[in-house]
């Protein structure tokens, strides 16, 4: 079980840098590609962002709950990365070019693309690292960790590259979705009669009973309020950054090595981020993280020039790490383990909902508001979320298998309810 256990530490550690790295190379300066070399405008990029979305809306649910039933093993992390190693080539030859000539069809088929290997994908990497985590001893965050130096690594090469040739990140993507795949295959799962039974056991309607519950709601309320406000915020933060320098070329590489040495920290803040949550508790992790959100929104509307503005980006490497920590171990404590990635699936479903509806608002409310004024209302309703969310979400600490314990009592009074009404 040792040896597993570091092996599968390292390999799931060196696939999630891949993976994100390739994330990471495609995206990250994804709207200064669609902007400067398509001329696309913000109103349009916020179109395809709601269209990348909607495909992740619709795939969330369902590979949620094809993860839980899929358990340990790793069939859909091999359909996704198959896919996965065509980026560079998609977004150089198909992609692009389609958004130039054949915008509408060019934005479903990106979507397609991006909706299922990162939007969606990205979950069913994030809950199977969980899993494969709790098995065998180590801490998710410490795995994740090295995400973020991958992400990290790639942005400071692409914001070196894309002033050379943007198509050059592209390709270093779909290279870096390689190493991942090989990382895949070398990761050694021993799965045991038991989990196998508990993943066969699933049925749709234990899915039914975690979406009749409260705590459930109060979450996905969480969710939509303040973490999914902060990603629209950020959709186009890089082109109201690059606006802060005189050229857009000095902007790029600017942003590329600030992101590089944020996304470091983040790497730093992971590996101390777990004792943290244990010590606070998942609930009071997500506050935190709530509250910081809301104000570095309301702070990138100050007009005190790109140092101030670069300073708020760095703030990130400390509330992405309690996020991405503390879901995962809020989820564990309160809800069945079973459902694990179904949950945190569903979470990132109602996140996209979201997103595919005030996406080409917030986007249109840049061009006519402007940034500043478009930042404080968004940051505004972040922070009044994360005050509702200190008297909605638990701070209990009891283990997730208690809810299967609440969930048996509560059937068995109602199966005496009924019991009784026939006998009357």
């Amino acid at each position: 079980m040792m040896n597993f256990a570091k092996r599968n530490y390292w390999s799931l550690s060196i696939f999630n840098f891949a993976y994100l790295f390739t994330w990471s190379a495609a995206m990250s300066f994804f709207v200064i590609w669609l902007g400067q070399s398509l001329g696309i405008s913000e109103t349009y990029t916020g179109f395809l962002y709601a269209a990348n979305s909607i495909v992740a809306l619709i795939m969330q649910p369902l590979f949620g709950y094809l993860s839980d039933k899929l358990g340990l093993r790793k069939h859909l992390l091999y359909i996704l990365f198959t896919i996965l190693l065509l980026v560079g080539p998609f977004f150089i030859y198909v992609y692009g070019p389609l958004l130039q000539t054949q915008f509408v069809i060019g934005a479903i088929v990106g979507a397609l693309f991006i909706g299922l290997v990162f939007n969606a994908g990205n979950g069913v990497v994030d809950s199977y690292m969980d899993k494969v985590s709790r098995k065998y001893g180590f801490e998710y965050g410490r795995v994740r960790m090295w995400g973020s130096l991958g992400w990290a690594a790639a942005t400071f090469v692409a914001g070196r590259v894309i002033n050379i040739n943007v198509n050059l990140t592209f390709w270093i993507a779909s290279v870096s979705a390689i190493v991942a795949m090989i990382c895949i295959f070398l990761t050694k799962v021993e799965i045991s009669g038991q989990e196998q039974q508990k993943t066969e056991s699933l049925k749709l309607i234990d899915v039914l009973h975690l979406v009749r519950t409260k705590k459930f709601w109060f979450l996905m309320l969480f969710m939509v309020g303040v973490t999914q406000i902060y990603e629209v915020y950020d959709q186009q933060f890089a082109t109201y950054f690059v606006s802060q320098f005189s050229s857009k070329a000095e902007g790029n590489q600017f942003l590329g090595d600030l992101s590089a040495v944020q996304v470091f920290l983040e790497f730093v803040f992971l590996f101390v981020t777990p004792w943290f949550v244990n010590k606070t508790t998942a609930k009071w992790a997500l506050i935190i993280a709530g509250s910081i959100m809301s104000l570095r929104i309301i702070g990138s509307s100050l007009p005190f020039g790109s140092i101030w503005v670069a300073a708020m980006k760095m703030i990130h490497s400390l509330e992405k790490p309690l996020i991405l920590v503390a879901i995962f171990k809020y989820i564990t404590v309160n809800f069945d383990q079973r459902l694990s990635s179904t949950m945190y699936l569903l979470y990132l479903f109602m996140g996209s909902l979201v997103v595919s509806i005030f996406s080409p608002i917030v986007g249109h409310m840049y061009e006519v508001l402007n940034f500043p004024i478009t930042y404080v209302i968004l940051g505004s309703i972040a922070g009044l979320f994360t005050i509702i969310s200190c008297f909605t979400l638990t701070a209990d600490k009891k283990n997730g298998e208690r809810y299967l314990e609440e969930r048996r009592k509560q059937d068995l009074k109602r199966a005496n309810k009924k019991a009784e009404a026939v006998h009357s």
